[in-house]
């Protein structure tokens, strides 16, 4: 709602109240600047659009008025949004329908064969395969001129149980909407008030391929590659976009950046930091916590220890010697940040995303804290940091010096090795960032800094820069909350 709020001031300044507000450290001028924006009529308008709702389990009637309310007296309007990802993603495909590590081990054939069959009727009778139905139901009934659908990039090989592939379905029910919901129960009564006037069909194209000669695409044609268009990210994802068949509307295709943004180009300007510590030197062992700058070195430097130096010697001087340089000089007078540092960002105001970025009435940035790891991790993320550097790629387990793999059973094994190949991921300074998914919030061994001196996982404003949430986005909540808020923004 907070971010409905900054949108009702389209063209015109934000208030201070709302910038003392996202600034504020005290609970107490938190909750005086939080009355302050309240008694805006602009918050009130905020309260008007934001709805907190579930499609399939709010009540037809309900939902469809608030539409037409909110689309009435516009001719030009869009719906954007897409079903839950979870089920076509590749990862979750893989995690769900695997048969686990107890009917692997197992070696009973008929045992692992049963496991696959009751996961594969769990996972193919999940509601969040045909939630994109009840998209398609808005887009039947209120026919926008236009509409967006978003998913990742595993729904253009997802299988329904009937072995079709679901995106083939989707495209066509999108280009024909009343015919693909023309079995479905509609409250007769109820849906006899919404029923258009004419029920048009959709073309269905893509942001970045134009149509063959005959007017259709490939599948491949509707994944865009963010990095591809200047988005510091690798996101890959599947994106439609429906025109209404009696518009004579041609879409004009996105153009590829001549070169790719990195992430040190997004992150870069930021305050550097340290990373804190959580107490425990293991997973098995806590011990008090002292979270100093003089504590955090200690405990860097205690975590490498020469056993680990000499394994990484061994396995590659360079990035040895990289590492005992910043044992050497790691700096006492860094900060872990917090939910808002005074500096001046986006010094660099000429560059293509500073606009985009930086606002001036901040004055420095906004939840820029850094997470507790425990002492073990600072080994393995100063390693990966400085393999990043050394080898301009992020290490596989299996590129670990043995002394320093994770304290788990399989990842001591050449299958967990293989499983698990990516459990720490250094992002690369000059590349862009791999995907920023929801898994951010668990920990941050996917999304390691590029600089082993700082030796810690990004912060939720640096995750937010690579999603390209402006610098004056305030994610609500506890870290773990902001992180799932940058991890998932169509939440």
């Amino acid at each position: 709602m907070l971010r409905a709020f900054t949108r009702a001031f389209a063209g015109r300044p934000l208030p201070d109240c709302y910038y003392g507000y996202i600034r504020a450290v005290d609970p107490a001028e938190k909750k005086r600047r939080a009355e302050a924006i309240a008694c805006l009529p602009e918050w009130k308008e905020a309260g008007l659009e934001v709805w907190n709702a579930t499609l399939g389990q709010i009540g037809f009637d309900e939902l469809h008025s608030r539409i037409r309310q909110a689309i009435a007296g516009h001719d030009l309007w869009g719906l954007l949004g897409g079903p839950p990802c979870q089920a076509y993603s590749v990862v979750g495909r893989s995690r769900r329908m695997g048969i686990g590590e107890e009917s692997r081990r197992s070696h009973d054939d008929e045992k692992q064969k049963l496991e696959r069959e009751r996961r594969a009727e769990a996972f193919f009778s999940d509601e969040k395969h045909t939630l994109y139905r009840e998209y398609l139901k808005i887009v039947a009934i209120h026919q926008p001129p236009f509409f967006v659908m978003e998913n990742v990039k595993g729904i253009l090989s997802s299988r329904l149980d009937d072995g079709s592939y679901i995106f083939d379905k989707i495209l066509e029910d999108l280009g024909d909407p009343w015919r693909a919901i023309a079995g479905e129960d509609l409250p007769t009564e109820e849906a006899s008030r919404f029923m258009p006037a004419s029920r048009h069909g959709y073309y269905i194209h893509s942001f970045v391929a134009q149509p063959n000669q005959d007017g259709d695409y490939q599948k491949s044609d509707y994944l865009i590659r963010c990095e591809d268009f200047g988005v510091p990210q690798e996101r890959h994802r599947v994106i439609l976009l429906g025109i209404r068949e009696d518009l004579n509307i041609a879409p004009t295709q996105l153009k590829k950046q001549g070169t790719k943004t990195s992430l040190a180009e997004v992150i870069g300007d930021l305050p550097e930091l340290r990373s804190g510590r959580s107490g425990r030197v293991t997973h098995k062992i806590r011990m008090e916590k002292k979270d100093t700058a003089a504590t955090w070195i200690e405990a860097v430097k205690s975590a490498i220890t020469n056993h680990v130096l000499e394994d990484v010697r061994a396995f590659s001087p360079v990035i040895h010697e990289r590492m005992e340089n910043v044992l050497q000089n790691l700096c006492p007078n860094l900060m872990r940040g917090g939910v808002f540092v005074p500096c001046e960002p986006w010094k660099d105001s000429t560059h293509d995303l500073a606009k985009w970025f930086r606002d001036d009435r901040l004055g420095g940035v906004l939840q820029h804290e850094t997470r507790d790891h425990m002492d073990a991790d600072f080994a393995r993320y100063l390693f990966v940091a400085a393999y990043g550097e050394v080898m301009t790629d992020s290490p596989k387990l299996r590129h670990f010096p043995h002394s320093l793999l994770p304290d788990h059973e399989n990842a001591k094994t050449e299958e967990g090795r293989r499983v698990f190949h990516d459990r720490f991921r250094v992002q690369l300074a000059g590349r862009p960032a791999t995907t920023v998914t929801c898994h951010i919030r668990k920990d941050g061994h996917y999304f390691i800094h590029y600089d082993p001196m700082q030796c810690r996982s990004l912060t939720v404003r640096e995750a937010a820069r690579v999603q390209t949430f402006p610098d004056n986005y305030f994610f609500e909540g506890n870290r773990t909350e902001q992180y799932e808020q940058v991890g998932n923004p169509w939440m």
